[in-house]
This record gives C-alpha cells, structure tokens and sequence, in this order.
C-alpha cells in the first residue's frame, strides 16, 4: 500500500503466488472500511475474545500484533508483476464485502463495474494490513481511527 497525494487515495497492490498483480485506489472512507472489517476480524479470535476485560484484551492484540509485524516483510520492495487480470490500471473500489469464519475471514473488495478480488485473511494477515493501512495513514495524514470498537457484528457484511 502507499499514497498518491496527486490521486488523494491508497494505491492497494496485492500479488498472487502465481505472480498476478491486482490493483486497487482506496479512497479515505473505503480505507475507513477495511479497517472496520478488519477489527471484528480481530475481536471474533478468541484468544483475545475470551480475556475477561479490556486491558488483557488489549495486552492480547498488541502482542499478537508485534508478533505478525515482526514476521512480515515490510523493508523488501514489492514485486511488479506482468499479469494484471483485472488490467494495469488501478479500479476504485467501491464494494466491500466480508464474513468472519472463526479465525479466518473472507473479504471480497470490487469495482462499480467488472469483477474483483477475493482476500482470505487469517490473524497474521489482518495485522500485516492493519500495519501497511496506517503507514499509508501517516503519509496521507487522513487520521483513519484504527482503534474504534467493532459495532458491526462477525457475520456477512456488505457495505457500499
């Protein structure tokens, strides 16, 4: 993920492990979105959803947070592919739909027109984004709110 300060919005580049590229514009309020979706993610697993009070809550996912970041590989460049199967130029995501199924969630982010991407996030994964959304966060100095309590339930959503 990175800003574009000319486009106003998160570029979203994710390759697959057969090396197709998919490319996304994440507007402020789409951003807002995933970071939304991604909270329940975290609040469903039930290492953290089982502690009796906020702060052991807390405790949890900071540590469980640490670790993931200290897994991912956040200082290795990204690898430009040569296969865009939804085209080279980044779609604006429009759609976002998601379902927790427990300790795994599905998000499915589209277009307004033409087809989409299906993501399949596990814990670790969750943390990696939420690290790569605030980095873009503070270069784009949006001031997301990545510590808002999940108020949306950890079934299938849809939201536009």
């Amino acid at each position: 993920m990175s800003y574009s300060a000319e486009e106003d919005r998160i570029l979203l580049r994710i390759n697959t492990t057969s090396r197709d590229e998919f490319r996304f514009w994440l507007t402020r309020r789409f951003s807002q979105l995933i970071i939304k979706a991604l909270k329940v993610h975290c609040d469903a697993d039930p290492d953290i959803s089982t502690q009796s009070t906020v702060d052991a809550k807390q405790a949890v996912q900071s540590y469980k947070q640490e670790a993931a970041n200290t897994q991912g590989t956040f200082n290795q460049s990204f690898e430009q592919s040569e296969s865009y199967p939804l085209g080279e130029s980044p779609m604006l995501a429009h759609k976002l739909v998601y379902k927790v199924e427990g300790e795994k969630m599905n998000m499915f982010i589209e277009p307004v027109n033409g087809s989409g991407i299906n993501l399949n996030l596990d814990s670790k994964l969750n943390f990696n984004i939420i690290k790569l959304l605030r980095t873009a966060n503070d270069n784009a100095k949006w001031y997301l709110d990545f510590e808002e309590p999940a108020q949306l339930e950890p079934s299938s959503r849809v939201i536009n």
